[in-house]
């Protein structure tokens, strides 16, 4: 399987999905909470950022990340990022989270609220703080992340703080943690391959 191929389809199809789920999702508005409605929001907002970072920018955030940070390798636009990494990242991580958060708006919310905690600390840190200091320019992903990520999180923050239980935050909190965690280790993991190479 040639991952790259699989990765420009589902970025480019995205340019599609994004609209019709933001329809469809207005459409049924009415059948849902708010904060339920507020977590399924945060799917196609996530693919307008993913078209942004993949499609939209001159440089696509993997070889940013890969040439132009210090997480990166500065020399492999291909370490530690690669794209069976930002399959896994969006594909088998980010987006079934999301989904599966949705769905379980009502039972589990802190389920959907853990991709938000990451959405408002991991990667709104990155696109607006870590990689801003040393180069005050654009980064893909930071106009989507500001614009829509960060606001929705937030929104979504105030939303939950009526009717979270201590419980739901520490979980959301949880998985979030083992999110970041795996992603790091991930992360120096390959970088660390790289230099041993």
């Amino acid at each position: 399987m040639n991952i790259q191929k699989v990765n420009r389809f589902w970025q480019s199809a995205n340019l599609f999905i994004a609209p019709v789920l933001l329809v469809i999702l207005i459409y049924f508005r009415s059948s849902m909470t708010f904060y339920q409605f507020l977590l399924w929001l945060h799917l196609p907002f996530l693919m307008i950022h993913e078209i942004e970072e993949y499609v939209l920018s001159p440089i696509s955030f993997k070889e940013f990340f890969n040439l132009k940070t210090s997480f990166g390798s500065r020399t492999d636009r291909n370490y530690p990022l690669d794209e069976g990494y930002v399959f896994q990242v969006n594909i088998i991580i980010a987006w079934p989270m999301v989904i599966i958060g949705a769905i379980l708006a009502n039972i589990a919310p802190w389920v959907g609220f853990s991709m938000m905690l990451f959405e408002l600390s991991i990667n709104n840190l990155m696109h607006t703080l870590i990689f801003q200091p040393d180069k005050p320019t654009y980064n893909p992903g930071l106009i989507t992340n500001s614009v829509l990520l960060l606001p929705l999180g937030a929104v979504t923050f105030l939303t939950a703080l009526p009717f979270f239980q201590w419980y739901d935050w520490v979980l959301s909190l949880a998985a979030s943690a083992v999110i970041v965690g795996l992603l790091a280790y991930k992360t120096t993991s390959r970088k660390g391959k790289l230099k041993r190479q």
